[in-house]
């Protein structure tokens, strides 16, 4: 299964996902998030059909990039031939009172993160290549 993170239209979809990312210049963003889970298997991502669903998202979200997550990697994919692999993943539980806190600090270290609401905990999990 392949996890697929675009953003959601804010008001049209009930999202407990934020995506935070950081500019070379140190500007700091976000999205809303929707988790689209589908289902390619190895035949289909050989034959480049991943990468044909992933350019025409792109193109009809106009979007830089797509992110996914697939067998465990995070994966950021710009175009057929560039795709950067994020293989180390660290998951954490972070308060409520120290969630702003933490985005803040982790995006010193990291360039980008995403925030999971469920059952009134907050998770963040980042995806790096070191």
């Amino acid at each position: 299964m392949i996890k697929i993170f675009i953003p959601a239209i804010k008001g049209r979809t009930k999202t407990l996902a934020r995506g935070f990312w950081k500019t070379p210049q140190g500007k700091i963003y976000y999205d809303y998030l929707q988790i689209n889970k589908t289902n390619f298997n190895r035949h289909d991502i050989s034959k480049g059909t991943l990468q044909k669903h992933l350019t025409a998202l792109k193109i009809e979200l106009n979007q830089e990039c797509i992110f996914y997550i697939y067998m465990g990697k995070g994966h950021i994919f710009y175009s057929k031939y560039n795709i950067e692999v994020l293989p180390h993943r660290i998951y954490k539980e972070v308060l409520r009172h120290d969630l702003k806190k933490t985005i803040k600090a982790d995006l010193k270290t990291y360039s980008g993160l995403t925030v999971y609401q469920s059952k009134g905990k907050y998770y963040i999990e980042i995806f790096t290549t070191l």
